[in-house]
């Protein structure tokens, strides 16, 4: 597994947001409650940015176009679509991702 490095954990603090891109592909990172998760940034159903989709609490981002939920875990939904999702680490307060 080759990890890439996405940015300082300090410029993530819980509760935050970030949008990447990565061998050209954007990535929107959330912290929630201490956990890090990394999405592709486009809503796999009509290309929405995730980025600024409304995160609850259970580990899921609604897409803010249309409202399709996906799990930030596992790119999972109840809709007909996965939404490609990231394995991230923490090292020497840098976050990294697996593409």
């Amino acid at each position: 597994m080759t990890w890439l490095e996405a940015c300082l954990l300090e410029e993530l603090p819980p509760g935050g947001r970030k949008l990447i891109k990565l061998k050209n592909i954007e990535i929107a990172l959330f912290n929630i409650a201490g956990t890090i998760y990394a999405i592709k940034n486009r809503c796999p159903h009509r290309s929405g940015p995730l980025i600024r989709g409304f995160v609850d609490p259970t580990g899921g981002v609604k897409c803010p176009m249309h409202g399709w939920r996906f799990d930030l875990r596992d790119g999972s939904s109840e809709r007909p679509a996965t939404a490609t999702v990231y394995p991230t680490k923490i090292e020497n307060g840098r976050l990294y991702l697996s593409l």
